[in-house]
């Protein structure tokens, strides 16, 4: 279910938008992307195409008090190009004055693509030391097509080439104590710009001293690193939105200013500890999350929500209730967020076949989720392949699925989510068994 899948979540939502896509780099490199697609989308689009709305490209209403606005979003996209545009410039001028060497064709590009991942890397470093030193775990690291992510328990690395040139980044850390003060989830997030800016410094002073030097050949490279992190220290500090995630200084504004973002934060934080801690589903702060939910209705977060809330109802043995939360992730799911990722299909597998016994809609939910390939068969997948095997009465296949799974669910280690996991498992044993699938 979702907690296996809770690092993906956090990732996601809250650590991404610490460092929104790595910064100025994705800014630029997009911008021009983007420019590229419309045009060529306008040119050669079919005219009926240019008055519809793909299906799962909502984006979630702007929340009140967020401390964003779609004008401040249009500024910063502006001033983030305009600045690299300006950086290089002044870069050429000054390499022309001093008689350095230029690069040209696939160097320039390798050299523009590197120091974007580096200036990146340094920027989610930033948060993560930090983040540790504050006493949090970290469970995933990204750098553009570099992924590490702690799955089951375990430390995987993941190389995905179509992420190459998505340079951005991201951290997913957690913490320990899920009442961790204010001031330190603000400390852990102003790490990531400040670690872009003391990038930006060093690469600053070195490439003003290439000239005569032994490394005077890498002076560009050190100026587009100097240009990105320089930028992107300055606008990651701008409280907005881009896509439907928030900039490191707009969550630094919204925990300074507390209401329904700062409820967000805090249903993230505990869900996020369970993978570190013996809390489970059931210590939820439910209020928290009804409060978050009346507020976050359309998109990925919104559809969270609602997970968090089934899986704290389950837990705590309440089944109406947790089939209630599930049919409201459904209706988000249909009406704002079909992209989620295979693994979080498996909650709705495992919901619609266990707790509301509904072969239909379970054998539904599988199908959507084998079309998105999903490349990790944890202990989610065979507990949902189990739970739906089971309604559709195939024991056989069903009890092969449970002991995969339980094999799995016994390795992981003694934290609450894990231990959530277990339960599920024991649950559906019971029903296997042919005991009553109650707590």
């Amino acid at each position: 279910m979702l907690l296996q899948s809770v690092p993906l979540c956090i990732v996601t939502y809250s650590i991404l938008a610490y460092s929104p896509r790595g910064g100025i780099h994705f800014l630029i490199f997009n911008g021009l992307v983007v420019a590229l697609g419309v045009a060529g989308l306008v040119a050669f689009a079919p005219r009926d195409a240019m008055t519809k709305t793909p299906l799962g490209t909502v984006k979630p209403p702007r929340v009140s008090g967020d401390g964003t606005s779609g004008f401040l979003d249009a500024i910063v996209w502006l001033l983030a190009i305009a600045g690299y545009f300006a950086g290089q410039s002044l870069w050429v001028h000054w390499g022309h004055s001093q008689n350095l060497p230029f690069i040209h064709g696939f160097q320039f590009w390798f050299l523009f693509i590197s120091a974007a991942l580096i200036e990146s890397a340094a920027h989610e470093s930033g948060h993560a030391a930090v983040g540790m030193a504050l006493g949090m775990k970290l469970r995933a690291f990204i750098v553009g097509p570099f992924q590490w992510r702690i799955r089951d328990g375990q430390w995987k690395f993941q190389f995905l080439l179509a992420k190459f040139l998505a340079s951005g980044g991201a951290t997913a850390i957690v913490p320990t104590n899920p009442e961790q003060s204010r001031e330190d989830e603000i400390c852990m997030i102003a790490a990531g710009p400040l670690a872009s800016l003391c990038t930006g410094m060093v690469a600053l002073a070195t490439v003003l001293t290439a000239k005569g030097s032994s490394y005077e050949q890498a002076w560009e490279f050190l100026a587009f690193l100097a240009t990105f992190a320089l930028v992107s220290f300055a606008v990651n500090l701008i409280p907005v939105r881009p896509e439907a995630l928030y900039s490191d200084g707009a969550r630094i504004y919204q925990l300074l200013r507390g209401g329904p973002l700062a409820d967000l934060h805090r249903v993230f934080n505990i869900a996020g500890s369970t993978l570190v801690t013996p809390l489970r589903p059931k210590d939820y702060d439910i209020e928290a999350i009804k409060r978050a939910a009346a507020n976050f209705t359309q998109g990925q977060q919104a559809l969270l929500l609602r997970l968090f809330a089934a899986h704290h109802y389950l837990d705590c043995g309440m089944i109406p209730a947790a089939c209630a939360a599930l049919t409201e992730a459904e209706t988000i799911y249909l009406e704002s967020a079909p992209d989620i990722p295979a693994e979080l299909h498996q909650d709705f597998v495992f919901g619609n076949a266990f707790l509301r016994r509904d072969v239909a809609t379970a054998r539904q939910w599988w199908e959507r989720m084998e079309k998105k390939k999903p490349r990790h068969l944890g202990v989610d997948y065979w507990l949902a392949q189990c739970a739906l095997f089971w309604i559709e009465n195939r024991g056989e296949e069903a009890r092969e699925a449970w002991n995969k799974g339980s094999v799995l669910a016994q390795k992981l280690p003694a934290a609450g989510a894990y231990e959530f996991d277990r339960y599920r498992c024991s649950l559906l044993r019971k029903a296997l068994d042919g005991a009553p699938a109650s707590a």
